[in-house]
């Protein structure tokens, strides 16, 4: 009697952690990460895939940077938000592999 309710008790951690792994990368795959560059004139934005959403580039960047300076400062922008991106997949895989490991 005793391991059935041992078991009983492990399947239920086991949905728990089931269903805060699902809330935790349904609120992981909706995040958006930033990445800036010139003092905040050019701003990249990726969804969690790391797929850039969206780019800024403001006037002053545009004027003040000359064409290898406006390449690298985008650059350096869609990096930062695309590492962005990739660390916080890599934690949330972590997270998940401890919670399935330990039934928490």
């Amino acid at each position: 009697m005793e391991d059935l309710e041992e078991a009983r008790a492990r399947l239920e951690a086991l949905i728990a952690a089931a269903e805060r792994a699902e809330a935790e990368a349904e609120e992981w795959s909706a995040a958006e990460f930033v990445g800036q560059a010139d003092e905040g004139g050019i701003v990249a934005v990726t969804d969690a895939l790391g797929v850039i959403t969206r780019l800024e580039i403001s006037p002053r960047s545009r004027r003040r940077l000359d064409a290898t300076g406006l390449a690298d400062a985008i650059l350096a922008a869609v990096t930062t938000a695309e590492e962005a991106a990739a660390s916080s997949r890599d934690a949330l895989f972590a997270n998940l592999g401890t919670a399935w490991r330990t039934g928490a």
